[in-house]
């Protein structure tokens, strides 16, 4: 018999959560359910609601959305591998364990990725609702495939955890994981909202000894700073790579990271990135975008550019890693975290994300 909960529900038209009633389908063979205890907020899912959702999937509104999650398992299907009572991490990025992508190492482009997700719930008034991501966890609970669920064991906070799935995999993991940063590098980090914290703290845990932040807003090149930046950028003063070419006797840095969500930000990212260099992005601005680079600097000046989806994430491997960090005190996570919210309240979350005013607004259903 499905479970009804509550959750917010983004209908067509709206630009805002609608907080109402909904009715969990029951959970698939290898599906669990899962009772939510805090999610993160991402400002993709204010993307999602603006309208590219619609844009990506005509007609799949009404949504449900959030997929960076800590909660505790409380039903599963028959073939589900995670035992009741276990409390876990939720993320988008799913690991199947048997496709080619899974078995070659590349687990972050598994074939469960950006596959159509089946109905999650129900409304009230009959209207099927997706999640896309398969995840749902701006809700009291959520029933999600089990390769998208991983064991944690850890006394660390919910408020803490809930972040794994989203900013912390994907924002360390860009530069442990994907840039792999080594004692002593230059790294420049252009972005600095949830994402690029991340990495300018992955990178100072790393032991970089120049990190250049470059954002547009004060408060968050202040955040930076507090977190590791060595040196603070304002786009708006002049060109990014000249800058950043001042800073590390005049080539460039080691390791450039986007972190912006623009096309100028990948591009900035690039150009400010040493000849023999390494270049990661992680920017999504549009399905079809495409970004111009110098087919020289590419071509013939040793320029490698990677791609960063979930910080190529292996989450056995990452949870252990990560949440060791973030145990020793060597994090400051507390500098990442924005107001924590009631379910009811999602949508000043929202609005906290949307107006750039916190990194990382926290939900607790």
């Amino acid at each position: 018999m499905p479970t009804e909960i509550e959750a917010g529900v983004v209908r067509s038209g709206a630009k805002a959560f609608s907080v109402e009633p909904v009715a969990l389908r029951d959970p698939g063979e290898a599906d669990v359910v899962v009772q939510v205890a805090a999610s993160a907020f991402c400002f993709s899912d204010w993307l999602s609601i603006d309208g590219d959702a619609e844009r990506r999937v005509p007609g799949i509104l009404p949504i449900l959305l959030g997929h960076s999650a800590v909660g505790t398992v409380v039903d599963r299907g028959a073939e589900g591998r995670h035992r009741l009572g276990q409390r876990v991490l939720i993320t988008a990025t799913p690991e199947c364990g048997v496709c080619f992508w899974c078995t070659s190492g590349r687990i972050d482009q598994c074939e469960g990725l950006f596959v159509p997700a089946p109905v999650n719930a129900v409304t009230r008034d009959g209207l099927e609702v997706r999640a896309p991501g398969h995840s749902g966890t701006y809700a009291e609970a959520t029933v999600i495939r089990g390769m998208q669920v991983f064991p944690v064991d850890s006394d660390l906070p919910d408020e803490w955890l809930a972040m794994f799935g989203c900013g912390i995999v994907s924002g360390m993991g860009a530069v442990v994981n994907v840039g792999r940063v080594e004692p002593g590098a230059s790294v420049v980090v252009v972005g600095c909202g949830q994402i690029g914290l991340w990495m300018i703290q992955a990178a100072r845990a790393r032991g970089a000894s120049r990190i250049i932040a470059v954002e547009p807003l004060a408060h968050r090149r202040e955040i930076a700073a507090r977190v590791g930046a060595t040196d603070v950028i304002d786009p708006a003063a002049g060109p990014v790579a000249e800058a950043v070419r001042v800073l590390t006797s005049g080539r460039g840095a080691d390791y450039g990271f986007d972190a912006g969500g623009t096309l100028e930000a990948v591009r900035d990212a690039f150009l400010a990135t040493r000849n023999g260099g390494v270049t990661v992005l992680t920017s999504y601005v549009e399905r079809f975008s495409e970004i111009e680079l110098p087919l020289f600097d590419l071509a013939l000046r040793g320029r490698d550019v990677r791609s960063s989806q979930s910080g190529r994430l292996d989450m056995r491997r990452d949870v252990a890693q990560f949440t060791r960090l973030l145990e020793s005190g060597a994090i400051d996570v507390e500098a990442m975290i924005g107001g924590v919210y009631g379910l009811g309240d999602l949508n000043l979350a929202l609005a906290a994300s949307r107006d750039r005013a916190e990194i990382t607004p926290i939900v607790r259903p």
